[in-house]
């Protein structure tokens, strides 16, 4: 057999194993919704700003707080904001206290995180 058409046929094969048959998948009603979207933040609205990675002063997230703050929104810092534990913004009780909060608080309609990736993790 040729190397091209055995390549198309392996991926012919594959492919149409891969794929699920519709008679396997369970019925979905129209009624169920599947996610939700927030509602759209309106002026005066808090946004909360944590750093559940890694550390950044307060004297950094200045220009994003007066930039958040010239659109309408008021700011709540979180307590990750200016604490170090080596690289990151506070130790893991910290950081995983600070977004806790952020999430309970019915004031704050949006979180912010100032630094993300590795340490979030």
């Amino acid at each position: 057999m040729k190397r091209k058409k055995f390549i198309q046929s392996a991926v012919s094969v594959f492919s149409a194993a891969a794929m699920p048959h519709v008679s396997l998948l369970p019925a979905v009603s129209s009624e169920i919704k599947l996610y939700s979207s927030p509602p759209f933040l309106k002026k005066n609205d808090i946004i909360g700003i944590t750093s559940p990675a890694g550390y950044i002063s307060v004297e950094e997230i200045q220009p994003a707080v007066k930039k958040i703050g010239s659109w309408g929104f008021k700011i709540r810092i979180g307590d990750t904001i200016g604490k170090r534990d080596f690289t990151f913004g506070g130790t893991d009780e910290e950081r995983v206290k600070d977004f806790q909060q952020m999430l309970d608080d019915p004031e704050i309609k949006a979180i912010m995180c100032a630094r993300g990736g590795y340490g979030a993790v």
